[in-house]
């Protein structure tokens, strides 16, 4: 998930429950889509389902040639800045199946194609398109995503103001402390490892899920607390566990639903400590970079599990498409670049789109967890 860990996910409150710019906001229907408005074959979450099972992890798809592409302005310079990390791994081998072999002179190739396309139309009938299986070995990719919030902070604690955002300790032993042990045992304080103060601990607890995130101090100077580190115990789903317990639906999960039943339910801070994880930050001057070091872009990085797709690889993607409440419209092909990686981000079936900073890439993010496809693409 790495400079900035942004994994992480508001889905991480979500990604392990069920799993974020359609700036599409306008007068939508608050209902969601009857199974009469299904959109073709797809059902209401993006999934196809007409699909034959997959007999392998990738396989080759010839049935494109032309595809529109989404995201075209955001891609020059993810393409631009992909190629520094490309560099760096000069012609060994990428590919991290056996099933599929490719190095990263074949990647670099494609950079270059792309960049040499003007147009927002790509033809891919002369590219080898190599689909992967996805959750269900029908090609049905989860797509969510993640964001970067930005949260109000000071540096000196008081009344208002009292929830410590911390560095990472230099001994093991506190760093492998737990949640409860850190926040409400408070066995990190006054060891000089607090970076600043936040007002609602929720902020805290989610920009940990996300791995990262903006500070702003009363003065208006913002800041990047980037991934600091973790203290490697196992993450436990929030939002899985309030579906359990009934407090919210799958149907309504969402970053903006947890958050605003906690808001709802101040004394149910506790059951946040059921998550043991726990991110350290540091500060930052950079870019929001992902775990290969290059700054992150809107709409076209993403994290995968590097076990199926490694770091610097382009693909093809059918990304879902939602309105203004989160309901399935259609799906869009973009082309996303693997920046990241993440502990939520599981399989050959799951990915993480970046959505960007602050609150609309937020809501964004808490409302993507819908289906699509994706393609390896290479020459």
């Amino acid at each position: 998930m790495k400079a900035v860990k942004v994994l992480v996910i508001c889905n991480f409150l979500l990604l392990s429950a069920c799993s974020y710019p359609q700036n599409e906001i306008g007068n939508q229907s608050k209902e969601p889509p009857s199974e009469s408005q299904k959109k073709g074959d797809f059902t209401n979450d993006g999934k196809l389902d007409t699909l034959v099972e997959m007999s392998s992890l990738f396989e080759k798809d010839t049935t494109l040639s032309k595809v529109v592409i989404a995201n075209g302005e955001q891609l020059k310079k993810a393409l631009r800045l992909n190629l520094e990390y490309l560099q760096k791994k000069g012609s060994g081998a990428a590919s991290p199946q056996r099933s599929l072999y490719y190095n990263y002179k074949n990647l670099r190739s494609i950079k270059e194609l792309l960049q040499k396309n003007e147009s927002d139309t790509i033809d891919v009938s002369n590219l080898q398109l190599q689909k992967i299986w996805g959750s269900d070995k029908m090609g049905n990719v989860q797509f969510t995503s993640y964001y970067i919030p930005v949260i109000e902070v000071r540096r000196k604690k008081d009344s208002i103001f009292k929830y410590p955002i911390y560095k990472k300790p230099n001994s093991s032993y506190l760093t492998r402390l737990s949640r409860e042990q850190i926040d409400e045992k408070n066995m990190l304080s006054g060891k000089n490892l607090e970076l600043a103060y936040a007002k609602n601990y929720f902020d805290v607890f989610s920009m940990q899920v996300q791995g990262s995130g903006y500070v702003e101090f009363e003065d208006g100077n913002r800041k990047l607390f980037s991934y600091g580190g973790k203290n490697n115990r196992a993450y436990f789903s929030i939002g899985r566990y309030l579906i359990d317990q009934e407090h919210i639906s799958k149907e309504d999960i969402s970053m903006q639903s947890i958050k605003s039943w906690f808001e709802s339910n101040p004394d149910s801070t506790s059951i946040l400590m059921k998550n043991a994880s726990y991110v350290f930050f540091q500060e930052s001057f950079k870019e929001p970079s992902g775990a290969a070091g290059v700054p992150l872009v809107d709409f076209v990085s993403i994290a995968s599990d590097s076990r199926y797709l490694p770091k610097g690889a382009i693909l093809l993607g059918e990304v879902p498409v939602l309105d203004s409440n989160g309901y399935f419209v259609k799906h869009e092909y973009r082309i996303l670049i693997v920046h990241d990686t993440g502990g939520a981000i599981k399989g050959a079936g799951h990915v993480d789109l970046y959505a960007g900073v602050g609150t609309d890439a937020g809501e964004y993010a808490g409302r993507m967890k819908h289906y699509g496809r994706l393609w390896v693409i290479l020459p």
